[in-house]
């Protein structure tokens, strides 16, 4: 009787002692998991930062981008499937320092030998950048709540021969009537071909209702950033509808490009990124309430562009 008594009260000691260890277990990894989505954020914002401090020109009205994304669809890289949210769109300088075209091959007075010779002095082209929110769809290589996509449409697929990529349209050539940054389309006719590439998962769900945003007027985002001599506000948010509430986790404020052109000369963005555990990277405790969601990051960005940059 007194070994069975003994073996009892082990047995008891025993199994709680086991389930305060699972729960320590449980506890570490899921602040493990935590951590490594924060750290994923950390990285996708940085990144973001960096790409945006060579941008000369940021779009900063969503109606605009909303068009722009439109022209882009046909492309089979741009991502298009449903709840897709083009969040960020701008123009970048990339250098090109090594292939660079003969122009002895060209002849005197031709457009050829005019581009020719313009590449090899400015040794750089002009690539469009788009950043697109894609709410994930229950594939397992993405089972994040959300991800981000990085389609970017650059000038050349071989800058030896000079050959443009499908679709592209220089936005700084006049003879080809693409003017403006602003009113820039794809190549007329033709379907674009750029490439694309996801930058981070576990993005927290687009749609989710968490009042945890910097945006403090419902009405107004952005508006706590100022505004002009006229009295209109200095920053537009995009997406279009990002408040206080919905579209949270993956918004920027950008300086209006249409506002007090004569007192600036270059853009500034403020950028917000909220990640989300929920369902936690492999090997993690599945998480679902909505404490999984982390706070929210914030970078701010001076991009070297003016703003309504015309040629």
């Amino acid at each position: 009787m007194e070994l069975l008594i003994a073996m009892v009260i082990s047995s008891i000691v025993t199994s709680g002692l086991l389930y305060l260890v699972v729960e320590i277990m449980q506890v570490d990894r899921r602040e493990a998991s935590l951590d490594q989505v924060q750290r994923d954020m950390q990285r996708a914002i940085n990144y973001i930062g960096d790409d945006l401090q060579e941008a000369l020109y940021v779009y900063s009205n969503p109606t605009r981008i909303a068009a722009l994304a439109t022209s882009l669809e046909n492309d089979p890289q741009f991502p298009d499937a449903g709840g897709d949210t083009p969040v960020l769109a701008f123009w970048r300088v990339d250098p090109i320092e090594n292939n660079l075209p003969d122009c002895t091959s060209y002849a005197a007075g031709t457009p050829a030998l005019r581009q020719c010779e313009s590449l090899r002095i400015r040794q750089a082209s002009y690539t469009l950048v788009v950043y697109v929110q894609r709410v994930n769809d229950g594939n397992a290589n993405w089972p994040g709540q959300s991800r981000l996509i990085r389609y970017e449409l650059s000038k050349y697929t071989n800058t030896a021969t000079m050959a443009v990529r499908n679709g592209y349209r220089d936005p700084a050539d006049l003879e080809d009537g693409a003017s403006t940054f602003e009113d820039w389309t794809p190549a007329t006719g033709e379907v674009p071909a750029g490439t694309s590439a996801v930058l981070v998962d576990f993005v927290n769900d687009p749609g989710a209702t968490l009042d945890r945003s910097p945006l403090s007027d419902p009405t107004a985002a952005c508006s706590t950033y100022g505004t002009d001599a006229s009295g209109d506000f200095l920053y537009q948010v995009v997406p279009d509808g990002a408040n206080i509430t919905t579209n949270t986790s993956f918004f920027a404020c950008v300086r209006n490009a249409d506002t007090d052109t004569e007192e600036r000369a270059n853009q500034d963005v403020y950028v917000f990124l909220r990640g989300n555990a929920f369902d936690g990277p492999s090997g993690s405790i599945n998480m679902s309430s909505e404490e999984s969601a982390l706070p929210v990051l914030e970078t701010r960005v001076l991009v070297r562009g003016v703003i309504n940059k015309r040629i």
